[in-house]
């Protein structure tokens, strides 16, 4: 089944809308500073010998947008030009200098060995070829250089969580069919089997999580649906936290042999 990554280039313009709905809202409050707080602890204990970063699916620059902050030299790609457009935009009012392509992960138009990290978050669930996306990032990897990632694993929680409750189910469902296919989500045992086909050591991993309990995501999830909650007020609802639980969601680094 194809997974429906039209999506991406439709919601180009809503990236850095205060006020945009569920699919951009949880990316931004939700998962992105969760991931990132993730990312750049680790980061700090590895001996880097440079502040060059890829962000491969960047979306609106959510991701890239931090590491920038932070004083990486940042690239950005995305195949959707919309989003490419959005993020070109909100890094130059915030005066970042990030340099954004339109391009995909399986092909990825920069030279071997060229930065000290690579993200590869909420993106290895939607390509058609997660082994060719690994070994183009791995590629362009610096010897002890560190790729980042977030992923979905492939488990009956999350086919009921991501699939059933969010995608499928018409009271409180949200989604677009098709942006997530169970098929494509990911057992962490085989990316991890993949990450060393091309030369990347699995370090740490952490699931994602809310806090809240079954109930009261359903609530939010059905005021989500009734157009009753956007924006910041999502992460709020949600909560999401770092945890030790890998069944839905979870992320990662590997280093580069």
């Amino acid at each position: 089944m194809e997974v429906n990554n039209a999506i991406y280039e439709n919601l180009g313009h809503t990236w850095w809308d205060s006020d945009a709905g569920f699919e951009v809202s949880s990316l931004r409050y939700c998962l992105n500073p969760l991931r990132y707080s993730f990312f750049k602890r680790n980061l700090h204990q590895i001996p880097l010998t440079g502040n060059t970063m890829l962000d491969i699916g960047c979306g609106g620059g959510f991701l890239a947008e931090e590491f920038a902050k932070d004083g990486y030299e940042v690239t950005g790609i995305d195949p959707a030009v919309n989003s490419i457009q959005a993020a070109r935009q909100h890094a130059a009012q915030c005066n970042l200098p990030i340099h954004y392509h339109v391009g995909r992960g399986e092909s990825l138009p920069f030279p071997d060995f060229k930065f000290d990290v690579v993200a590869c978050c909420d993106v290895l669930e939607h390509v058609d070829d997660v082994n060719r996306v690994i070994a183009e990032a791995a590629r362009t990897l610096k010897r002890g250089g560190v790729f980042l990632f977030d992923t979905v694993n492939r488990t009956l929680k999350s086919r009921i969580v991501l699939i059933k409750v969010w995608q499928d189910w018409g009271l409180a469902g949200f989604s677009e069919p098709n942006v997530h296919v169970w098929e494509r989500f990911i057992k962490p045992v085989e990316l991890g089997a993949i990450l060393r086909l091309n030369g990347l050591e699995p370090g740490e991993m952490k699931g994602i999580s809310p806090k809240k309990h079954p109930a009261a995501l359903i609530m939010a999830l059905l005021r989500i649906r009734a157009g009753r909650m956007r924006g910041r007020a999502i992460a709020e609802a949600f909560a999401m936290r770092e945890t030790n639980d890998l069944d839905v969601s979870y992320m990662g680094l590997a280093t580069r042999l």
